[in-house]
């Protein structure tokens, strides 16, 4: 049974937008009602259920409407059409410095945004010394906000959020500032506050934030929904068209058609779970040699999720991972070494040109990657092919892994990506090292001495 806390029905935000301020006093008296202004559509009949518990994502490019919208739920905006609603004690962090007053210390803004917000004055007492141990401000929570940075007030404007048991947190891109200790600090918090069920809406430009939190991701273009989903593939197309135009209807077929083959393969992976489990007593009877065979290359074993960039005068091609004798291999051995590779055709001239690639978890977030060690400033000769090599170590936890792929070079005058494919080939390290804690194995030798 659905337990919606968060909702919006064909929400909508009009402002009118006049070309000089004059304009605005020449319409309100014109006898013959006049229109001098243009409307423009911040928030276009988005619509959309959020359940208690969900960490839900709001992505698009600055001008979008993700703020306009936290606003609107949080009912800072008014609708000019259909509603929004959240239904619980709510805690937001939408801008620096909303709901405090600067003429006032930290200490009395707290009081004054929890009274704003409802609370009273005995409960915020409650909670004060552990609202400004979190803020670290120390004797600055006497000062007055206006002596503040806008890290300083980043950090009180979290901590006063947060710790207030707050059934939905919403939170802006203020978290983009403040040192980096603190912004770890924040997330981690919300991470825990996640798991105890506490439903999060929040606008985040980093795809670590939002693939590490986000149960799903809402993408907003021009005030309009774009795609509401798995966050992976939301987030990998968003990144595939932000730089060009695409049709709506377009992107919402190309995520279809991508959740439809992730779905596939997930039953795929799960009725070889269940096999493996019923037969695990007979693969423990198999031979070292067997063993051997099966650690190298599973037909099998192919990404679901692959996005592919548009070709720019070049395109990539024979993606694969091999071992040191140049067999394809998908299966790795922790610890051991391999060559990923792909080969690059050239259809014209290229300019400072960058070979690279990127490994990443099954949720989509990144553990590593690497550039070819030089620039290649021109290649001039068409149809010239290239092939691109990296030795990598799997020093992995056990686990499936995907490799991008990426060209990128001078294209309208700037950096760019002649071709990219995500999730262009998928890998699973098995055989994970006893004494390995993490996703990454970091230490190569370890040792100690006793000391009186």
């Amino acid at each position: 049974m659905k337990n919606v806390v968060i909702s919006a029905l064909n929400l909508t935000k009009t402002y009118k937008l006049f070309n000089q301020s004059i304009d605005r006093l020449k319409e309100a008296l014109h006898p013959f009602q006049k229109i001098y202004h243009k409307k423009f559509n911040a928030i276009d009949r988005v619509i959309f259920e959020i359940n208690r518990g969900e960490t839900v994502g709001i992505i698009g490019r600055n001008g979008s409407g993700k703020s306009t919208l936290l606003k609107l739920i949080t009912g800072v905006l008014t609708p000019t059409n259909g509603s929004a609603s959240a239904h619980g004690r709510v805690a937001a962090i939408l801008e620096l410095g909303a709901g405090f007053n600067e003429e006032l210390t930290g200490l009395q803004n707290i009081y004054l945004n929890k009274t704003i917000n409802g609370i009273p004055k005995s409960k915020t007492k409650k909670h004060l010394e552990r609202i400004i141990d979190f803020s670290e401000l120390g004797e600055f929570i006497n000062q007055p906000l206006k002596t503040y940075s806008s890290g300083m007030k980043a950090r009180l404007a979290f901590a006063v959020a947060i710790n207030v048991e707050p059934d939905i947190l919403i939170v802006d891109e203020a978290l983009s500032v403040g040192d980096a200790a603190f912004q770890r600090k924040c997330f981690a918090k919300m991470e825990q506050i996640r798991k105890a069920g506490v439903t999060i809406l929040f606008v985040s430009h980093s795809e670590s934030s939002i693939l590490n939190l986000c149960t799903r991701v809402i993408w907003l273009v021009n005030g309009t929904k774009v795609l509401d989903g798995n966050p992976k593939l939301v987030t990998s197309l968003y990144l595939k068209h932000i730089s060009r135009p695409t049709k709506k209807e377009d992107i919402q077929k190309e995520y279809v058609k991508l959740a439809s083959a992730s779905f596939k393969n997930n039953e795929v992976e799960l009725e070889a779970k269940v096999k493996q489990t019923e037969s695990k007593k007979s693969k423990q009877e198999i031979s070292s040699k067997n063993q051997s065979n099966l650690a190298s290359f599973n037909p099998k074993l192919k990404s679901t999720s692959t996005i592919e960039y548009e070709q720019k005068g070049a395109q990539i091609l024979d993606v694969k991972v091999t071992d040191l004798g140049g067999n394809q291999v998908n299966i790795l051995e922790h610890g051991k070494q391999y060559y990923y590779s792909y080969r690059v055709k050239i259809s014209r001239p290229l300019h400072q040109v960058k070979l690279g690639f990127l490994l990443k978890q099954k949720n989509g977030t990144a553990i590593g990657g690497g550039v070819y060690p030089s620039i290649m400033e021109n290649i001039e000769k068409l149809n010239k092919g290239i092939n691109v090599k990296f030795k990598i170590t799997a020093n992995l936890a056990q686990g499936e892994y995907f490799f991008n792929a990426g060209i990128q070079a001078i294209y309208n005058h700037k950096q760019d990506y002649v071709h990219r494919i995500l999730d262009a080939y998928m890998v699973k390290v098995i055989n994970q090292s006893p004494d390995m804690t993490g996703i990454v194995k970091i230490v190569d030798e370890s040792e100690y001495e006793e000391y009186k």
